[in-house]
């Protein structure tokens, strides 16, 4: 008889896979990653091979397997990038590339949807369509290559297609579904009256389990290419930031959760839509049934690092060494005062998410002047970037959620000043996640629950998640930034207003 003791997850990023395998505990006994192409054939088009997923992640599986062994596995789920739908024909093959959710060539659509839904979504959902959702890609789909839509079978999302390769099974949990905006929040179901409405076939619409349901097994073609044990339980899971609402423990009333990484994300648990945050958040599904979290989204997170540092070094792409290399130009900025000199920046690289949700926004450099330093510069970045963060706080806040808790993750974590910028900023003392792989430590914990190694209310209670002490912010240098802000905030409306004019 075999020792159970590990849960595996399986996480398909953007970018990459990461598979870990943790204990019942919340302590990770291995892990395994592997990258995959994304193709950007036309401006704003962003796509993904789905065999590509599963060439990465069949082999990380392998990789994991063979440092804590398939007997001990007692259940894998699966966590996966939202709004990225995969078309299956009747055998199970992808009729076309997934259309990521950073794509934008269904803007056309997105401007049709606002203009003759936008109320019917808002009571759907509480969100207004943006080109992120997976309803305008469908649209566009139809409308650019209805020969496609006609031989396509079955709607999937990435890790829905993971879990169909090692099961064999179709379908999606509500998490994704939910990001689709074709989804009855209340009801818990697909929203047909509006999918026909909207001539989209509803037959390409499968079952909706819960995360964290038992939804097969492993097959026997499945355990040759991956070393899973044929039979091993596999459980739905759900979309990337579900996934991390549960692994940085932003499942309590109170808590708040930033994701620093390409991107940066601001989740928190809500009760229900609120009509102040409606089109300056967005509201999803919670794996734990019956709940909701909202997010924000500031569109240039790490990316706005990234790109700063390419440009004072002239390098075109950053290799791991030149990450300790961004650590050390931070070291020098321990000195700068809040307001960087009167260097601001507007972080819209590519355009603004939460709250403006501006295509028109830009990224500007403010206050430029001979004589300063990489270091000033950089400070100024990563400033800009936290006034946006504290701008999808202010959602929250202005509609009554009162945040007790901040808690930091995601790879920008590692930097202890751009960490302690964020809690003087928001003016929150904050904790760090000593696990940064959020989203697949949430897979992992609807695994544990779906094979009964660990509890629903393991999860509520944050049992699993582990996080420092609380870093305590500076009320002076808050003080300072609060008059900063708001000339930030005044800035971004004069330059939204000339951007626009182009």
């Amino acid at each position: 008889m075999r020792s159970v003791s590990l849960v595996l997850s399986i996480d398909i990023g953007s970018t990459a896979v990461k598979v870990i395998a943790m204990t019942k505990e919340g302590r990770i006994a291995a892990s395994e990653s592997g990258h995959y192409p994304t193709s950007s054939p036309h401006p704003g088009w962003v796509e993904q091979d789905p065999e590509s997923w599963w060439e990465a992640a069949s082999a990380a599986i392998r990789g994991c397997l063979e440092k804590v062994g398939p007997d001990a596995i007692g259940a894998v789920s699966f966590s996966g990038h939202m709004s990225a739908p995969i078309l299956l024909d009747g055998d199970g093959k992808a009729v076309m590339p997934s259309i990521l959710i950073a794509d934008t060539r269904s803007h056309k659509e997105t401007a049709f949807l606002r203009d003759r839904y936008k109320a019917d979504f808002l009571q759907l959902t509480g969100n207004e369509p943006i080109d992120a959702f997976t309803v305008a890609k469908l649209l566009w789909i139809k409308r650019k290559h209805p020969e496609v839509l006609d031989r396509a079978c079955t709607l999937l999302f990435p890790k829905d297609y993971i879990r169909y390769k090692l099961t064999g099974r179709l379908g999606t949990d509500q998490t994704d579904a939910g990001n689709s905006l074709l989804y009855d929040h209340s009801k818990g179901e697909w929203a047909m009256d509006l999918i026909q409405e909207l001539g989209l076939p509803a037959h390409l619409f499968p079952q909706i389990h819960a995360s964290s349901e038992m939804v097969g097994y492993a097959t026997r073609d499945a355990s040759a290419v991956t070393g899973l044990l044929e039979g091993t339980p596999i459980i739905a899971g759900g979309a990337d930031m579900a996934c991390s609402q549960l692994g940085t423990g932003a499942v309590r009333t109170g808590t708040l959760a930033i994701t620093l990484s390409t991107s940066a994300q601001v989740v928190m648990r809500v009760d229900s839509t609120f009509s102040s945050g409606a089109g300056k958040v967005t509201y999803h599904p919670s794996a734990i049934p019956g709940t909701l979290y909202a997010m924000g989204s500031v569109f240039t997170g790490g990316l706005g690092i990234d790109w700063a540092y390419r440009l004072l070094t002239g390098k075109k792409r950053l290799a791991s060494e030149d990450y300790a290399a961004i650590n050390e130009l931070c070291e020098g900025m321990k000195a700068i005062v809040p307001g960087s000199a009167n260097v601001m920046f507007l972080p819209f690289l590519v355009g603004s998410g939460t709250p403006h949700f501006d295509a028109y926004d830009r990224a500007t450099w403010i206050g430029l002047s001979t004589g300063q330093s990489p270091e000033l510069l950089m400070h100024s970045v990563m400033e800009g970037i936290t006034f946006n963060i504290r701008e999808s706080m202010e959602v929250f806040e202005a509609d009554g959620h009162a945040i007790d808790k901040v808690h930091l993750g995601g790879g920008g974590s590692r930097n202890a000043v751009w960490s302690n910028m964020i809690g003087d900023v928001l003016g929150k003392n904050l904790s760090l996640l000593h696990n940064r792989d959020a989203a697949a430590i949430g897979a992992a914990m609807l695994a544990g629950v779906g094979s009964g190694m660990c509890t629903m209310e393991d999860i509520m209670t944050q049992k699993l998640v582990s996080v420092s002490e609380p870093i305590t912010y500076s009320s002076d240098r808050n003080q300072a930034y609060d008059s900063i802000y708001a000339r930030y905030l005044k800035a971004y409306r004069a330059l939204n207003e000339w951007y626009r004019q182009e």
